[in-house]
């Protein structure tokens, strides 16, 4: 089964999870994010999750040596493991499990589920696990069984492929903070029969990941983000079409590997029962007209750590991006980096429709002010809008093109009235709260 179907089998509350962590924190939809896993890092004295707004919060309680910080680091903010191996509800990371694993990460049915797996320091995590093992795992895609000497192949959801490449210190890294993660009991049941694989996927090999063209002017910076990019981190995962496992003959790699960042990976179905959006992820190669050729190194910074793309508009999940997001404890050198990188990637045309708009139009239920736009002598806006659709949010505001219109219509007797309107029943602009579209 591909990759791509496996995705669009994940549960309403790993969707919502993924929302919670993911998306900007302007939408009412953000809840409080993990210490570590989507915000905040774990800690390096006992002060689990401080940053990471009260959600489950990291490892703290011990400080952490250098090496540790360095796989902290990559763990929770370059390769987003969190984002995974933290469970969720519809709240966001459930507060004391931190990288615990989610049994129901994945299901498709009766006893078809796939757990991300339990990484804490803990009999039913990693604990027993030796460090070659560890590694093993998240960089081949090989487990041990319960019969010594005996592996078997990890399902490529997790990006063991990308993470091949990661270099001999930094995969040292990650086993040594992960072994100062506090243990938590959650045993992860085996993957049902349907994600079983016969093999682990081919690891992309590093010849076949683009190098910067050789005219970019900043090479040392781009060749820093080409390893932040494409082998400690994900963006080459998310950012490029996974082929159909099930086609004949099958696939050789997980990857399109001609189109790489290119772009195109649709992950409607994670959000087909929540958001109702359809992300697809977009081509970061520098082509001008299907890509991101026109953006500007800044530009890319501010949508990595702030979840803004250049036109202003939001960000839709599951990247990990905005000041709630993963991406926002990325060094400013590191953010810099990546985008220097996407700047000098040869440019790949592929013209990906964007059909999501986040937060998602007409917002998620209405939001906004405590006293309305509308007032009562109905000239909040020139668009007219809300009248008498215009009643889903109680506390909405206008925003920048009003509700009442110039016919008054949300006047002192008019629908819009002190509690403003919005929300579902609103037109619903860009933003889907009061912003640039109004509602």
């Amino acid at each position: 089964m591909t990759k791509n179907r496996l995705y669009k089998m994940f549960t309403v509350t790993a969707a919502a999870g993924l929302v919670a962590a993911a998306g900007c924190d302007s939408t009412p939809i953000l809840k409080a994010s993990a210490g570590g896993a989507g915000g905040g890092h774990a800690g390096t004295t006992a002060t689990a999750g401080t940053n990471g707004g009260g959600g489950a919060g990291g490892a703290g309680g011990a400080t952490l040596n250098a090496v540790q910080l360095r796989g902290q680091y990559i763990v929770d903010v370059v390769a987003a493991c969190g984002d995974c191996h933290t469970p969720r509800d519809m709240n966001g990371p459930i507060a004391g499990m931190y990288l615990a694993g989610n049994p129901s990460f994945i299901t498709a049915g009766p006893g078809q589920s796939l757990g991300s797996r339990n990484l804490t320091n803990d009999p039913t995590g990693l604990k027993n696990r030796s460090d070659l093992e560890i590694k093993n795992m998240f960089q081949n895609g090989l487990r041990p069984t319960a019969t010594a000497g005996v592996n078997e192949a990890l399902n490529p959801v997790m990006p063991y492929y990308v993470f091949h490449n990661m270099t001999d210190a930094d995969a040292d890294a990650v086993v040594a903070y992960l072994r100062t993660v506090p243990g938590v009991t959650n045993d992860i049941q085996r993957r049902g029969t349907m994600f079983d694989v016969s093999a682990p996927a081919p690891a992309i090999a590093d010849s076949t990941i683009p190098q910067p063209d050789p005219a970019y002017a900043d090479q040392a910076s781009a060749l820093a983000g080409r390893y932040l990019a494409a082998k400690a981190g994900v963006c080459i995962e998310c950012h490029t079409k996974h082929l159909d496992s099930r086609a004949t003959p099958p696939p050789a790699t997980v990857l399109d590997e001609t189109k790489l960042f290119a772009g195109g990976e649709d992950f409607s179905q994670l959000f087909a029962t929540t958001l109702m959006i359809h992300p697809v992820s977009k081509n970061l190669t520098s082509d001008a007209t299907t890509g991101i050729g026109t953006w500007t190194v800044a530009e890319i910074v501010k949508a990595l750590k702030m979840g803004v793309a250049k036109d202003g508009t939001g960000i839709c999940p599951p990247m990990p991006v905005g000041p709630m997001g993963a991406f926002a404890k990325l060094k400013d050198e590191d953010a810099t980096a990546i985008a220097h990188y996407l700047k000098s990637l040869p440019p790949v045309p592929n013209m990906i429709v964007d059909m999501c708009q986040f937060p998602p139009a007409g917002g998620a239920g209405g939001a906004g002010g405590s006293s309305g736009a509308a007032g009562t002598s109905g000239t909040a806006g020139t668009s007219g809008t809300a009248g008498t659709t215009g009643t889903a949010g109680t506390s909405g505001t206008a925003g920048r093109s009003g509700t009442a219109g110039s016919t008054g219509t949300a006047g002192s007797t008019g629908a819009a009235g002190a509690g403003g309107a919005a929300g579902a029943g609103g037109a619903g602009g860009r933003s889907g709260v009061g912003g640039a579209g109004g509602a």
